[in-house]
């Protein structure tokens, strides 16, 4: 073999490797809906950092694809595991009272200045998602927490959600 053809055969595996890296690791998903507003338009394509064994753990307000029901929806994660869901806007634990949601999440009694209260916490091996367009999104304040095997991925180099009260 030629050294020219052998550089060109070398050429060829190391761009199907990264191929083959690029589809294993990543995807394109386009956005559906309104509910990611303004952040995300319906028909924006985004790329995917698929869950597997070399992902960081997740964080707060990384926005996710999940599989929920048999869609799969693109949201922003508001509340990790054992974290409080809190009373800033939108209040997560009068929501989740009022919907009939708070037996999905671990209930403890803590004592207040105005007497013991029940806190509601995010279970183990949960997150809770919130679309950016609070108006119209349907998240975990209309279906509760989502198990983190759900997560298919996490958007690559996603943008700070539009407010700013996604803190516990």
């Amino acid at each position: 073999m030629s050294p020219s053809t052998r550089r060109q055969v070398v050429f060829v595996a190391v761009f199907l490797v990264i191929v083959l890296f690029f589809m294993l690791t990543f995807r394109l998903s386009i956005v559906d809906g309104d509910s990611m507003l303004p952040t995300y338009h319906s028909g924006q394509i985004v790329l995917v950092w698929r869950r597997g064994p070399f992902c960081p753990p997740l964080r707060r307000n990384e926005v996710v694809l999940v599989r929920q029901a048999r869609e799969v929806i693109i949201k922003r994660i508001a509340r990790l595991p054992g974290e409080p869901l809190g009373h800033s806007f939108p209040d997560l634990q009068a929501l989740a009272f009022r919907n009939g949601l708070a037996d999905y999440y671990e209930q403890h009694i803590v004592q207040t200045s105005h007497g013991p209260q029940v806190e509601l916490t995010v279970p183990k091996g949960y997150i809770v998602v919130l679309g950016d367009n609070l108006a119209v999104s349907e998240d975990s304040r209309v279906f509760g927490p989502v198990p983190e095997k759900d997560v298919l991925g996490v958007v690559v180099n996603s943008p700070p959600p539009p407010y700013t009260s996604i803190r516990p």
